[in-house]
């Protein structure tokens, strides 16, 4: 009987702990989006990367070239732009997200390395994305994202004298 008194016991005690865990906010999945779709970019699984983005979503890319729309077009974007890159690391930080029914935004700088070739490269921006929760997950309906020039560690240079 004591067992049995403490086997009962100990499923209570699982079952309140398992139902005190709250399901996450919408807050906490759109972050989770987000961290899926740098994982895809940091693993070049462009499939994994298209799963969060809708269908008609629109792209303004970093380094001045025109915006990109649909994800079908976005897509040929990533892969030529990172073809080349091994080691690729993007490190996110300052994330702030809001968000009002379903429809959110998010913000955040990054700084990513890698090597291209043979060639070390590293780079720094901004990305500010807009998602909308449809079906009950949340699509990234735009991506704009801004290149920052890295800071030099050198004093800048005097002015040339006349």
């Amino acid at each position: 009987m004591k067992r049995i008194l403490a086997g009962v016991t100990a499923l209570l005690l699982l079952a309140g702990s398992l139902a005190l865990q709250a399901a996450p906010t919408e807050e906490e999945r759109i972050e989770e989006v987000i961290a899926a779709v740098i994982e895809a970019l940091r693993t070049s699984d462009y499939s994994a990367m298209g799963r969060h983005y809708a269908p008609e979503a629109t792209v303004v890319p970093g380094d001045y070239s025109p915006a990109v729309s649909g994800w079908s077009n976005i897509e040929p974007g990533f892969t030529a732009s990172h073809a080349d890159f091994t080691n690729l690391e993007l490190l996110r930080e300052d994330t702030r997200i809001v968000r009002r029914g379903k429809v959110a935004w998010a913000s955040y700088r990054w700084r990513l390395a890698g090597i291209r070739g043979k060639q070390m490269v590293q780079a720094q921006g901004h990305t500010t994305l807009v998602l909308e929760k449809r079906g009950g997950h949340w699509l990234i309906l735009h991506n704009h994202t801004s290149l920052v020039p890295l800071r030099s560690e050198a004093p800048p240079a005097a002015p040339p004298q006349p």
